[in-house]
């Protein structure tokens, strides 16, 4: 339950916050790497270490500690790799609109379409969807759908 409870928490905080700038590192970073980096800068901003004044290192100890706990645990890391791949797609592409595939309504081929801004169809196959969320773009412009 415990594992559940910083999924869900590391999820939302990661919009905010990048763990991986906080540890100092990048997402090829080795698990020994991070761990280096973790020890490095709990020492420096532990909060017994710090003065009344630096009310700041209090935050940065606690971000510190919560993205290690994320990027140390495989599944959590995972979990939160998978949120910034989805905010640099969201950055990236131009999201028209976002649809349930329980919502479209495919046909016999195996093809739906979804009216783009841009005036075309896009063509939605049921063949390329992925399990969780599939990206897919319009062939006449930048406008893409998020089907989830």
């Amino acid at each position: 339950m415990e594992n559940q409870e910083n999924s869900l928490s590391s999820t939302s905080e990661s919009r905010d916050i990048n763990y991986y700038s906080v540890l100092q590192c990048n997402q090829n970073s080795t698990i020994d790497e991070i761990k280096s980096n973790y020890r490095s800068l709990i020492k420096k901003f532990h909060p017994d270490k710090q003065s009344k004044e630096q009310s700041y290192s209090d935050d940065k100890f606690i971000h510190i500690d919560k993205a290690y706990k994320t990027l140390s645990d495989e599944q959590l890391r995972k979990e939160y790799d998978a949120v910034l791949l989805e905010k640099s797609f969201n950055e990236s592409s131009l999201i028209y609109a976002e649809l349930e595939k329980t919502g479209l309504d495919f046909d016999s081929e195996g093809v739906a379409v979804f009216p783009c801004r841009c005036g075309q169809n896009i063509e939605i196959y049921k063949s390329v969807l992925d399990d969780e969320e599939s990206l897919i773009e319009c062939s006449e412009c930048t406008n893409c759908v998020l089907i989830k």
